[in-house]
């Protein structure tokens, strides 16, 4: 998809693509900026021109996030956007979401000075560009303090020609009343201010705390800070327990690595001794109780030789302290066994290009207990979704939720969220491998925005999130109706090859998996 479609495309949670502002005040001479609104998975583009006019609506289940952006285009003159605020906003029988759920940030522009390779085939990179990504927030999200870092929310400066947007997220409470809400939004320039209105309609049926989707985001610091952040997304930190300290028992997490690795992978295909059963149940023992917990024990194996016996030894051991054993590889069917009862990798996490129906079906035959997680990392085909800061927003969404359920997938793992490699990336994207814009970042470092040692999200974070959610719709819907469930999934992602990237269709999916746990999301415009 090329970006004017992107920049006119209906996001996946917002019905309506754009809305004007009303001035609220006469501006200087000369044609005036013009705010308006799109949904979340629209990029905008540094140059895009307003879109036509609506209203910004919403749909969420409850203890879900939904957003949408505010854009500022420049008039004639440059204009400074010296705020940006939404009201609290009222429902049903007097109840309101307050303005603490509602998080605000300026989208900062990054430069791809080279795009992904394109291999020609169904889904193709956009290319080397400015793309907005980096999340600059108003407050701090942990305390709500106001920032004062060198690149701030307020006060960015709009050129005639060019536009601002703005991030929103909407955290629909856990105890809303189902209903239709409304709020505005407001604008504040040197040009005068403008405002909206906000319509957002909580569905009857509440999200889970501990998202359904199992994950494992790793990092390159390991650090609390990034950890929180992933965890405010719906997505589990990949460090191991004794670097999570308390967050490895005192947050919910659904699946924890207990960090013994055996340092073999692609360069280096000997793995080094287990560890002890006692040793293992001494590392675990600090775990969330129901977490799922695994052991990433290697990764890209499947081109050594002689891995089956040394895996099979650290798989009985890890069985022996109750961890289940993750390998990055696709399955080997010399592993489906541990030879003492169990499978010898409980979690095999593939690329798609690795997807082989056939032997996935003999895995699940052969022992139910085995999981499959996906990954994706770098360009290594011409169709599957991917995660480059050049590739579509739908790309990030549909791995995760619609494409997870459908194949029977549980969980996905991600290498890296933090791979700055020395760049400043505020300014220029990671090239990871001197090829591939933005791989193994969905964060920024904080301390440019005020926040030191902290970290902040990506516009690419939030659409995971999404699908993260979107996956728990699809399991939801599952208990309910199944047949249904399976069949809404697939339609928008039904394998690797064959997925949507249209904005308007997954929303449809969506509503149409809200109406199996709410029949009043049916009714909705679609």
């Amino acid at each position: 998809m090329n970006r004017a479609v992107l920049a006119t495309a209906t996001a996946v949670a917002l019905l309506a693509t754009a809305a004007v502002g009303c001035a609220s005040a006469a501006p200087p001479s000369g044609a005036p900026p013009v705010v308006w609104t799109t949904g979340s998975l629209t990029r905008v583009a540094l140059e895009d021109a307003p879109s036509p006019a609506g209203a910004a609506v919403l749909t969420a289940a409850r203890n879900e996030y939904e957003s949408f952006q505010i854009v500022v285009s420049g008039g004639e003159n440059a204009v400074t956007v010296e705020d940006v605020t939404v009201t609290e906003l009222a429902g049903p029988d007097g109840a309101t979401i307050s303005a603490d759920d509602i998080t605000l940030y300026r989208e900062h522009y990054v430069r791809a000075t080279q795009g992904s390779p394109d291999r020609g085939g169904s889904n193709r990179p956009e290319g080397a560009g400015l793309y907005a990504d980096g999340l600059v927030p108003f407050v701090d999200p942990g305390t709500r303090a106001e920032l004062n870092g060198s690149i701030r929310a307020r006060g960015a400066v709009v050129r005639p020609g060019e536009s601002q947007p703005y991030w929103v997220d909407v955290r629909v409470p856990k105890g809303a009343t189902a209903g239709e809400y409304t709020g505005t939004y407001e604008v504040t320039t040197d040009h005068g201010g403008f405002d909206g209105q906000l319509t957002l309609t909580v569905l009857d049926f509440t999200l889970p705390d501990v998202p359904l989707l199992r994950t494992a985001f790793l990092s390159e610091s390991d650090s609390e800070s990034t950890s929180r952040e992933l965890l405010r997304h719906g997505l589990m930190p990949g460090s191991s327990l004794d670097l999570l300290g308390p967050l490895g028992r005192d947050v919910g997490l659904n699946a924890v690595n207990a960090g013994f690795y055996s340092g073999a992978d692609r360069e280096n295909c000997e793995l080094g001794p287990p560890p002890t059963p006692g040793e293992i149940r001494e590392r675990t023992a600090t775990a969330s109780p129901g977490a799922l917990i695994y052991n990433y024990t290697a990764d890209e194996i499947d081109e050594c030789d002689d891995y089956v016996e040394p895996l099979k030894e650290w798989a009985r051991n890890l069985h022996a302290a109750g961890v289940k054993q993750l390998v990055t590889m696709p399955p080997d069917p010399r592993l489906f066994s541990d030879d003492a009862g169990g499978p010898g990798v409980d979690i095999w996490a593939f690329l798609p290009k690795d997807f082989d129906p056939e032997v996935i079906d003999q895995m699940r035959g052969a022992d139910p207990r085995m999981q499959l997680w996906s990954y994706t990392a770098l360009a290594q085909d011409s169709y599957s979704p991917k995660w480059l800061i050049d590739y579509s927003p739908a790309n990030f969404r549909v791995l995760p939720g619609f494409l997870n359920y459908s194949l029977g997938i549980t969980g996905t793992l991600y290498w890296r969220v933090d791979n700055w490699e020395g760049v400043d990336p505020w300014e220029t994207v990671v090239l990871y491998d001197g090829r591939f814009p933005g791989d193994g970042m969905f964060v920024y470092p904080g301390d440019e925005v005020g926040l030191p040692d902290g970290v902040v999200p990506s516009i690419r974070l939030k659409w995971v999130r999404d699908g993260v959610e979107d996956y728990a719709y699809a399991r939801l819907a599952g208990r309910v109706n199944p047949v249904d469930a399976g069949r809404i999934s697939r339609s928008v992602g039904q394998d690797w090859r064959t997925w949507s990237d249209d904005p308007e269709e997954l929303y449809r999916a969506r509503l149409e998996l809200a109406g199996l746990l709410d029949p009043a999301a049916l009714q909705l415009p679609r």
